[in-house]
């Protein structure tokens, strides 16, 4: 099964209807799910273009009680409380690097936690400063909440950032975030002819 975008919480869903998904996809039989992203790099070693194979997150939303997972709980899905200490299945993470390593573009991926912030406006360089001493590489408004159920439903996930711009981490400097630029990097495409998802 394929997805073609997702919703998103900024889009004024509620954290769970995001995550439907995923739901359906345990229910037709799947058993691993591969996510992609695209995010800020916050790591100053990532350059725009380069892809981070996602070893662990930090759930912003999940912080201050915004779950895909309140509510009453579903047993056939999975428990009350699921454990994310392996969230990012260990054995896929290593293929993936077996595979990096055989293609010879180590310098271009790394292995890194992702950080998801609710969105949809970017963050302050104090904001960008303060995950980074968190221990966050990357930063982005989404996977999180997909990654929570499908490890309630008792999936194996592997997941990966495409760096698509470079946060701004600086106060003296007139840069701005554009999501037109985030776009086009993202799909290689000018931002004007991207599809709808």
């Amino acid at each position: 099964m394929c997805m073609k975008g997702r919703v998103h919480r900024y889009e004024g869903y509620p954290m769970w209807k995001t995550t439907v998904p995923i739901r359906v996809m345990r229910l037709v039989g799947v058993s691993d799910v591969i996510i992609s992203t695209a995010t800020g790099g916050l790591n100053r070693g990532y350059k725009i273009g380069d892809v981070m194979i996602i070893k662990d997150h930090i759930n912003m939303p999940g912080f201050s009680g915004d779950s895909p997972l309140i509510g009453k709980n579903d047993e056939r899905f999975g428990p009350r409380f699921p454990g994310m200490s392996n969230a990012y299945d260990k054995q896929l993470r290593q293929e993936a690097k077996n595979v990096v390593k055989e293609m010879g573009i180590e310098e271009s991926v790394h292995e890194g936690v992702y950080v998801m912030l609710g969105g949809p406006s970017y963050e302050t360089v104090a904001e960008l400063r303060l995950l980074r001493l968190l221990g966050a590489d990357a930063v982005g408004m989404s996977t999180v909440a997909e990654v929570v159920v499908a490890r309630h439903c008792g999936m194996r996930v592997f997941a990966f950032s495409l760096i698509t711009n470079k946060c701004i981490m600086d106060w003296d400097t007139d840069d701005e975030p554009l999501h037109t630029e985030m776009l086009s990097s993202h799909s290689g495409e000018p931002p004007d002819q991207m599809p709808a998802v």
